[in-house]
């Protein structure tokens, strides 16, 4: 089978196609035919080396899957060969992917397997649940995955002041176009005065952050008394500095959130009610579509940001 290894952490064109191995189910564990990879920023991360989740070289890259189960394990009672499902596999990154059974979610017939890679909505669902009440929310990085989808559902919260931070014009549309009540472009030089401008005086009750950097310490400044910063990325690759005397003065917070540390009855609910909302059409994804053999070009666009929405690897059927 093809599948995308790497020899060593690098830049992407470490990654390379080539011929593996079929795997082998275990007992509780199901092999699934790959439809679509999610590429999510993690996977650029783990490729350069800044999650060292590769035990050895060579490695087949671990990654969000969806497919068809073609196999299952024989301690596997609740899933069955045909179904579609989706989940993360330690190997994804391949044209068939052993999978633990408990993992998965089974997808629903009117769900794509490009729109059923739930990683993103997760995210922005658990960093939305981190705390209640709020009326103003900022979201950076908010064209991409994880920020589109925090948008969408924020607008089906009902969330009054839902601030969009984006890096173009074209983005700024895009995220109005899903909910946002306000859309600012960060590479404007006074895009803080655009953003304290909108809060106002009171500030903003919610802030999440994926871009690390000073930006977060820019952020503070805007927050609301009693306001929460949630750093859960760091896509300027720079660490995160924030001054806790203007925390101590507004008797604010600053939490770090990661999806992977949900616990799986929440995971499963979660999926579950997700799923609902993309069947329905409620919660949507702007796909970038790839072939699986151009997996260079597909994290090379989105170190350079110029993706909008999901970005998703295809296999031929």
């Amino acid at each position: 089978m093809k599948a995308v290894t790497l020899n060593a952490y690098g830049a992407p064109e470490v990654l390379e196609v080539t011929d593996q191995p079929m795997p082998v189910p275990a007992p509780q564990e199901v092999i699934v035919k790959v439809q679509a990879v999610g590429v999510n920023y993690a996977d650029l991360l783990i490729r350069q080396g800044i999650y060292p989740f590769i035990a050895q070289f060579p490695a087949i890259l671990p990654g969000e899957v969806s497919g068809i189960i073609t196999e299952t394990g024989s301690g596997v009672q609740h899933l069955k060969a045909g179904q579609r499902v989706t989940g993360y596999a330690p190997a994804g990154y391949a044209a068939y992917a052993a999978i633990p059974a408990a993992a998965l979610t089974v997808l629903p017939d009117q769900v794509s397997p490009a729109a059923g890679l739930l990683t993103h909505a997760l995210t922005a669902r658990h960093l939305l649940e981190q705390t209640s009440g709020y009326r103003s929310l900022v979201i950076t990085a908010a064209a991409g995955g994880v920020g589109s989808k925090a948008v969408q559902l924020a607008k089906i919260k009902g969330v009054p002041q839902i601030i969009a931070l984006t890096g173009s014009a074209a983005k700024q549309n895009y995220v109005r176009s899903l909910g946002a009540t306000h859309a600012i472009n960060y590479r404007e030089s006074d895009w803080l005065q655009q953003l304290t401008a909108i809060t106002g005086p009171q500030g903003a009750d919610l802030v999440l952050d994926a871009t690390g950097g000073d930006t977060p310490a820019q952020l503070v400044s805007a927050l609301a008394v009693n306001g929460t910063l949630i750093v859960y990325g760091n896509s300027s690759g720079q660490p995160t500095a924030v001054n806790p005397q203007e925390l101590i003065m507004k008797s604010a917070r600053i939490i770090g959130s990661t999806v992977y540390n949900i616990l799986p009855e929440q995971r499963r609910q979660w999926s579950q009610e997700l799923l609902e909302l993309i069947a329905a059409g409620q919660l949507q994804s702007q796909i970038n579509s790839y072939p699986f053999t151009d997996v260079i070009r597909a994290h090379s666009d989105i170190e350079g940001r110029r993706n909008t929405g999901r970005t998703v690897l295809s296999f031929p059927d």
